[in-house]
């Protein structure tokens, strides 16, 4: 009797707490966000006004129906109903305490998940500004047996006299972990969702700043987080050997020194920052690529030159750009070299070689290197034209541009895809005598997907940033 009386005053007490402590002691912040796009807000849905606001007011009367439930548990259990065992008279209070313990939070979760979701903007101004909640799992488990629905459970089973075993609390352990693993390994299982062709759904572009597309409705969905306090600025992404991992070249906020870290993707598109891979790297990142084996290269820039290197070791050489040919070689696109060939680096010896290469415009933009030995090159100033090579030989036009530019390329993780970046926009010297062409007019920009064999392309819903980082 004294055990539930004890427990029913404490779930009271913390229903109280959280109505009128919680509120004075909360830190109150002011949040300012502006925008240059008009003011864009879905209205809210009713089912999840209505939930809302009884979620609100059966927060402000939770502490009196918890008190009330209380009065009818200790009442029949002090007179042990005549119709009832004795065991299972506490049970109906308490089972309607728990409700009025867990209803203000399940309606406020339900107005939320009815709400539609804010603009990409909207949050990115919120999240920027204020404190991001913890999630830390003790925190967690240390809220939820200090609430009010804890303290209601547990004076419920005091008040059916039930002391519970070492057996009891193993079942128990058991049981939860087995809710904990139905939540999340269907997750794990299920794996980052695709497009129809198979393709990954989403891509990372930079707008600005680096973001999550969603290719299938063209809408941005996450803004990558910052690696640290110090280091947040994205220099470069490379999709590692794994979809929905990266590695990302992060750099400080003067950009003079950066690190590489391991990025994940979850099935719902946010990415969360990992390993660190590096101390800090002095110099400018201008490269970083990924082998077939998931061997790390990344280009830097210093006052004293520029070098690419691994995770073992550093070379000079000149020039922007890199990408691996092959489990040991670095192809080095715009290093110095003689017309129609190749610098490649040797990883193991050291050793900078020319190689043959096809013959093209003396502006080439840096190739990308597919699986099977293939090579896929931008050619032209400003970039026009994407050609499918094996070795020096042409196997055949991928894409032909009548009016703006190419501003990225990046393959999908099997090399029969490529996600292009196209500016539509003419500056004033792509549209002179020489340069030739004008503006498409339209959109400003846009993403295609073209597939490598057949040399078909879709384009991506929406006006999109051109600058893919990687997919």
């Amino acid at each position: 009797m004294r055990a539930a009386w004890f427990f029913w005053s404490v779930a009271v007490t913390l229903s109280l707490w959280e109505l009128f402590a919680d509120p004075l002691l909360a830190e109150r912040q002011t949040v300012v966000c502006m925008s240059g796009v008009p003011l864009e807000m879905s209205p809210p849905h009713p089912a999840a006004t209505a939930a809302e606001v009884l979620g609100a007011l059966f927060s402000v009367f939770q502490p009196i129906l918890l008190a009330l439930a209380a009065l009818w548990a200790l009442r029949s259990r002090a007179r042990a109903d005549a119709a009832l065992p004795r065991r299972t008279a506490p049970l109906r209070p308490a089972a309607l305490g728990l409700t009025f313990a867990l209803l203000p939070i399940a309606l406020i979760e339900a107005g939320e998940r009815l709400s539609p979701e804010p603009p990409l903007w909207w949050r990115e101004c919120l999240e920027a500004q204020l404190t991001s909640p913890s999630l830390s799992v003790p925190r967690m488990i240390l809220a939820w047996l200090l609430s009010p629905a804890a303290m209601v459970l547990l004076a419920g089973i005091a008040g059916v006299g039930i002391r519970p075993r070492l057996t009891d609390l193993r079942n128990t352990g058991i049981a939860a972990t087995a809710v904990v693993l139905a939540a999340l390994v269907p997750g794990a299982l299920i794996g980052l969702p695709a497009n129809a062709d198979g393709t990954p759904r989403y891509a990372l572009i930079r707008e600005f700043f680096p973001y999550v597309l969603d290719l299938e409705s063209g809408e941005l969905l996450d803004r990558l987080p910052e690696a640290t306090r110090a280091y947040g600025d994205y220099a470069h992404i490379a999709a590692d050997t794994k979809p929905g991992h990266y590695v990302a070249a992060i750099s400080n906020r003067s950009g003079r020194h950066f690190r590489l870290y391991r990025l994940t993707m979850s099935a719902d598109g946010r990415v969360t920052v990992g390993e660190r891979l590096t101390p800090a790297i002095r110099g400018t990142a201008i490269g970083l690529a990924l082998s077939s084996e998931g061997r790390i290269a990344y280009g830097r820039s210093t006052g004293e030159g520029r070098f690419v290197g691994t995770l073992e070791r550093e070379w000079p050489v000149s020039g922007y750009g890199l990408q691996w040919l092959d489990t040991r070689k670095l192809a080095l696109p715009e290093h110095s070299t003689p017309g129609s060939t190749l610098a490649t680096l040797d990883v193991e010896t050291g050793e900078v070689k020319n190689v043959a290469a096809p013959a093209e415009h003396e502006f080439s933009r840096p190739l990308l290197a597919l699986p099977g030995g293939r090579q896929v090159r931008a050619l032209g100033w400003p970039t026009r034209t994407l050609v499918l090579h094996e070795g020096t030989r042409m196997v055949r036009r991928l894409l032909d541009l009548d009016c703006g530019h190419i501003e990225s390329l990046k393959p999908d993780p099997t090399g029969r895809h490529l996600l292009v970046g196209v500016d539509r926009e003419a500056e004033e010297m792509d549209r002179s005598p020489l340069a030739g062409l004008p503006p498409c007019g339209g959109a400003a920009s846009q993403l295609l997907r073209i597939d490598v064999e057949s040399g078909a392309s879709r384009i991506v819903p929406g006006e999109q940033m051109p600058y893919v980082e990687a997919w």
